[in-house]
């Protein structure tokens, strides 16, 4: 079975959609000076997890599963097992100075990420419209734009990003004239 859209409208300009689909996943982690980010991550079984960032930190997993046996970063895991796996930098002091966190590998798939939503519409004084996109973090984001949405067809990709935070402000400098235009959001599996 294909992933279906799941489209909704906020105001008359908004339409937000996301694909659901269950192909394994990648779920990204950074990290730096003493830190992982996030530090607790949620996925299904037969995920991974990659960690990404600079040099100078490795990874263990503390728990039954090595993750990535003290290796140096960055580095990639799958968790083919239901659990918790917890992890640290072995680098000096990094783990006692909070360079710490936990995988949690659920054994039923995680409910979809919440499809993106669009808020904070302003026309600028040149006729551009800019809007804030509320979205899931490392997710690929593709803003679509219509003239008239009752026409499948009618959609143009006109800006793909995947932002590294949960949201991110779309300027769309290619309206020149037009009164109205309607956007959405895809993200893609």
């Amino acid at each position: 079975m294909l992933p279906r859209p799941i489209t909704g409208c906020s105001a008359a300009l908004f339409c937000a959609g996301a694909l659901v689909s269950a192909p394994a996943a990648t779920t990204n982690v950074s990290y730096g000076l003493f830190f992982f980010s996030p530090r607790i991550v949620q996925i299904k079984a037969g995920d991974t997890v990659s960690w990404v960032g600079g040099a100078g930190h490795t990874l263990l997993g503390t728990g039954s599963d090595p993750i990535c046996g003290a290796n140096p970063l960055p580095c990639s895991h799958t968790f083919n097992i239901p659990g918790t796996y917890p992890y640290k930098c072995t680098v000096g002091t990094h783990a006692a100075q909070g360079m710490t966190g936990t995988v949690v590998v659920a054994s039923v798939p995680v409910p979809p990420p919440t499809p993106a939503l669009l808020t904070n519409l302003t026309r600028l004084t040149n006729g551009q419209f800019r809007f804030t996109v509320i979205t899931t973090a490392n997710q690929t984001n593709i803003v679509q734009a219509s003239t008239n949405a009752a026409k499948p067809t009618n959609w143009v990709s006109i800006f793909t990003n995947r932002p590294t935070s949960n949201s991110f402000v779309f300027t769309d400098t290619n309206n020149a004239g037009l009164r109205l235009r309607i956007y959405r959001v895809v993200e893609p599996p």
